[in-house]
């Protein structure tokens, strides 16, 4: 009960809002002697594809033997998902132990949800001693609580619209926020595909005397394969040599998320021992060591429910055009879609119509939430047909996992439900 009471009054500081900026995270951790300084850090910013890196990472690390910290968000059912070592979400008593004085600490300066949970995790990590760290920004990467560190490495993942009102409207000023994780003399890797934003990450990299790599331009990933069963293998063309690998996470998106993996290889084995075999095993079983879930995930075979927590426009497309290419014919699922109301809904809609049969549309119970008499109108608008409004998620899953195969999509609190 005593942990419960502690996480709805920290879950209560997210109506502080957002506020971009380090002083407070710096406040915060002045008060536990910065721990984020007692250990190497990996750090990756990116609109998508952050999540799934980061787990690839941590799951090639602990194949090769070392011990691993993973900080996330957000979390699909339990707060503790965001802080993992090896694989093993934090306790509750450490949530109590570690929280506790945060939040007091963070009381009087404003401090935020986010940056409470942050300095909490970077405490926990020094705390079991971690070889690594790999920390996931929170929003944007320039002013985001998680760039207090000083990483050894930093990497961007795939940059698209999102967070507009806080990152810029134009896909460079995303860019440029997302290259504010570019330290001094740190290495950086790029994931981004797009040339057009080659000159935002360059230059900042220039400025700052950071190596860059673009992952592009060092590594070759195909995907030969997608099944069913929502794996892959990929091969991989690097240094004029030829490798195979089993994925157990699925979709073009993800080959691009291997490629900023691999390609941070070297820059790693400066540091740690990573041979071939930990780089297979670590890809082939990235959801079973590291607890990634939600990634176009494959929750059930019979009755047949995926679900996937893209909850912008460019990942309900990915979704919908991975589904196809696994096998799975279009305009064949029930859909079961919520959303947030801040959100681009009505993209997410457009880039839902090649995969549905029937739109269940419902809303999470959360004031964020997009009501379900407005999400019913935009997917009409939308020319999404037949539509059915639902009073719960648990009512949409039901229904729709009873007329046939079935996506759950829009929002990590969706996934939740």
């Amino acid at each position: 009960m005593y942990i419960k009471q502690l996480l709805d009054e920290l879950f209560a500081m997210t109506f502080h809002g957002i506020k971009p900026g380090l002083d407070r995270i710096t406040t915060l951790l002045d008060t536990i002697d910065h721990p984020e300084r007692r250990y190497p850090v990996i750090h990756v910013a990116g609109t998508n594809g952050k999540g799934s890196t980061c787990s690839m990472l941590a799951s090639i690390l602990q194949h090769a033997g070392y011990r691993v910290g993973v900080y996330t968000s957000p979390h699909i059912r339990r707060f503790n998902e965001r802080i993992r070592v090896n694989g093993a979400m934090i306790d509750d008593d450490a949530i109590a132990r570690l929280a506790r004085p945060l939040m007091d600490a963070a009381a009087p300066i404003g401090g935020t949800f986010f940056e409470v949970t942050t300095a909490m995790a970077l405490q926990y990590f020094a705390e079991r001693r971690v070889d690594v760290a790999v920390i996931e920004t929170g929003l944007g990467g320039r002013l985001d609580a998680t760039n207090i560190v000083e990483p050894m490495l930093s990497i961007i993942t795939a940059i698209d619209y999102d967070h507009m009102e806080y990152l810029g409207t134009t896909l460079p000023k995303i860019a440029g926020e997302k290259a504010g994780i570019i330290k001094e003399g740190a290495p950086v890797v790029i994931g981004d595909t797009q040339h057009e934003l080659r000159t935002v990450f360059s230059s900042t990299a220039e400025q700052r005397y950071a190596p860059i790599t673009y992952a592009s331009d060092v590594i070759k990933v195909e995907v030969d394969a997608l099944r069913k069963d929502l794996t892959m293998s990929v091969s991989v063309v690097a240094d004029e040599s030829l490798r195979y690998y089993d994925v157990d996470l699925c979709g073009r998106h993800q080959a691009q998320n291997v490629a900023g993996v691999l390609a941070a290889l070297p820059i790693l084995r400066d540091v740690y021992f990573i041979d071939e075999a930990h780089v297979r095993d670590g890809l082939r079983t990235v959801r079973q060591t590291t607890g990634l879930g939600g990634r176009i995930e494959l929750l059930s075979s019979d009755p047949l429910v995926v679900m996937d927590v893209s909850h912008n426009p460019a990942g309900i497309r990915t979704l919908a055009s991975t589904l196809e290419q696994c096998g799975y014919p279009p305009s064949s699922w029930q859909i079961v879609f919520g959303a947030m109301a801040d959100k681009d809904v009505e993209g997410m809609l457009n880039a839902l119509r090649p995969l549905a049969a029937t739109l269940h549309v419902c809303t999470p119970d959360l004031p964020r939430a997009m009501p379900v008499d407005q999400l019913h109108d935009l997917a009409m608008a939308s020319g999404l047909s037949p539509v059915v409004s639902h009073v719960s998620v648990a009512e949409a899953c039901g229904m729709a996992s009873a007329m046939g195969p079935t996506v759950v999509c829009g929002s990590f609190h969706v996934a939740d439900e």
